[in-house]
């Protein structure tokens, strides 16, 4: 094993301090052995699967649980280095899986709630340096009238082609629509038929992104 003259120095270092200590009579023995139990005391690692793209990354949700084993919060979700397909890797969207509201617990079916998740729709109004809360039916109304809006406003009908003729062509540049890998095969067949019939030719996944 070959040492670098920093690593030998901290070593030195460390050692010294350590045996200074011990020569004024403090015992580290204690300290010691509760330190090894600070970061894993009533945590509980829980394998489970990526739920977005087909990969099958493999997860560790870390939970906090009280003395007799019940759920008491979420504290943590990284990427599961035993797992052989990203070993310990994770996308940016695996990420970020502790922001999920819709994680359960797999032993008890409890959900665990990440106390910073929105869990209302929040509008805000153009120049507006604030969100608002709005129920469901007013954004969704609102979407669909500002879909409406720039449908008709970029519409092209026609388009002339090298020869000077003009073709049928029915689309719109202006709107784009983005598939998240966690729609099954009929969730995505529905939104392509629905954005084909809007004239939408800018169609992308999340899983080629």
């Amino acid at each position: 094993m070959r040492v670098t003259r920093r690593q030998f120095l901290k070593l030195s270092g460390a050692t010294a301090a350590v045996f200074s200590a011990a020569e004024l009579g403090f015992n580290f023995e204690a300290t010691a052995s509760a330190v090894k139990q600070l970061r894993i005391k009533n945590v509980t690692p829980t394998p489970t699967i990526c739920p977005y793209c087909a990969s099958g990354c493999g997860l560790v949700v870390y939970a906090e649980r009280d003395s007799e084993g019940k759920f008491v919060k979420l504290l943590s979700v990284h990427g599961d280095p035993d797992n052989p397909i990203n070993m310990g890797g994770a996308c940016s969207k695996g990420s970020a899986m502790f922001n999920l509201r819709e994680i359960y617990d797999p032993e008890t079916g409890e959900q665990m709630i990440n106390p910073k998740r929105v869990q209302k729709p929040l509008y805000r109004a153009p120049g507006s340096t604030k969100w608002e809360e709005k129920d469901w039916d007013w954004m969704l109304d609102r979407i669909a009238e500002k879909i409406k809006e720039t449908r008709d406003s970029s519409f092209i009908h026609k388009e002339k082609i090298d020869d000077g003729s003009e073709i049928i062509v029915n689309r719109t540049e202006k709107i784009a629509s983005v598939g998240g890998s966690g729609l099954d095969n009929e969730e995505c067949y529905l939104l392509s038929k629905m954005m084909r019939s809007l004239g939408v030719v800018y169609l992308e996944t999340q899983a080629r992104i």
